[in-house]
């Protein structure tokens, strides 16, 4: 079956599936393609064919699509947008660029690693062109598995998805208590949670995955948070407030790091128990990695050294290289 479906499916057929899919009936699909609905029935004739199952039930007001057919849009969609990707990298090349990269980014990622890899992706690849989309793992898999993304980069979660997965451990984002650089906390020389609680606490929001993981940290390290403290969904506002107050707050250290490298923030003494949350990125595993994403790597681990050097990053959160397959398995 395999070398039939290799040697017989085409792009058009593909593309005929996929809106017919969409729209739910032969004849919707007709009009949106602008051809006949015999061409588009005969087109779905031949892909049940190559691939020996019905991808279509007929019913009197359309179709519905079967197991199989589900098969082929998944993969069909993967496909089509791989060469959407292709027709936009010769372009680009045309214009004296190279390509895109698109990177699936979580948001402690985004604002915390990724900036200053990216600066050094860019230094040494400046035709390439990055597009970055922000989101949360349940969010990104979706474009990932379609191909809209190129990898995602970030926290490794558990993943709900029945689809094989790369993931690489590349890092990890160890959990600390951070405040401005000048803070009285600074001056005490055994500060607990209770002279924490008197300059006040900010949070991510319970709403966030993050939030719920810093309040696990802060019960499994035998913290009592005051009774009364802020809590924001924007770690833009996290970072704002506390570099410019004697607010207090409990984040991924590296969420910092920029502050902490250049002597504005710091972390606070007191021990938090955060394990190791492992880091890195997660690919498809059937898929090729390009140059762009070698190159985005070799730039992340330069960065994580740089990290490590600095003490930003501990033996906990140490830069190493551990990569692992998993098939619909939870992380951890």
């Amino acid at each position: 079956m395999r070398a039939r479906i290799k040697a017989r499916l085409k792009l058009r057929q593909i593309e005929i599936m996929l809106t017919v899919a969409e729209q739910g009936s032969f004849l919707a699909a007709s009009h949106k393609l602008s051809i006949t609905q015999p061409a588009v029935s005969k087109a779905v004739q031949d892909v049940e064919e190559i691939v020996g199952h019905p991808v279509f039930d007929r019913m009197a007001r359309g179709v519905m699509i079967t197991q199989f057919g589900r098969a082929v849009v998944e993969r069909g969609m993967a496909m089509m947008s791989l060469v959407e990707r292709l027709a936009d990298d010769m372009v680009q090349i045309e214009q004296g660029q190279a390509g895109t990269l698109i990177i699936g980014a979580l948001p402690t990622a985004a604002s915390s690693v990724l900036p200053p890899t990216l600066g050094r992706l860019k230094a040494s690849n400046p035709d390439l062109n990055i597009r970055i989309v922000q989101g949360r793992t349940a969010e990104l898999m979706p474009d990932l598995e379609s191909g809209k993304l190129d990898l995602i980069v970030g926290r490794l979660y558990e993943l709900e998805t029945v689809h094989d997965v790369h993931r690489e451990t590349i890092y990890h984002e160890p959990i600390s208590m951070l405040a401005r650089a000048g803070h009285p906390l600074f001056d005490d020389p055994a500060p607990n949670a209770a002279t924490v609680a008197g300059y006040g606490l900010v949070l991510p929001s319970l709403e966030q995955r993050l939030g719920q993981e810093v309040d696990g940290v802060i019960a499994s390290s035998g913290l009592t948070m005051p009774s009364s403290l802020l809590r924001s969904t924007s770690i833009s506002f996290i970072r704002e407030l506390v570099l410019t107050s004697n607010f207090v707050t409990i984040l991924p250290r590296l969420m910092l790091a920029g502050d902490l490298g250049r002597g504005a923030a710091g972390v606070v003494p007191i021990a938090m128990s955060s394990g190791r949350r492992p880091a890195g990125i997660i690919t498809l595993r059937h898929r090729r990695r390009p140059p762009s994403v070698v190159a985005l790597l070799a730039a992340l681990r330069a960065h994580l050294r740089e990290l490590r050097a600095t003490g930003l990053l501990d033996e906990d959160g140490a830069a190493i290289a551990m990569a692992e397959d998993v098939s619909y398995s939870p992380d951890l």
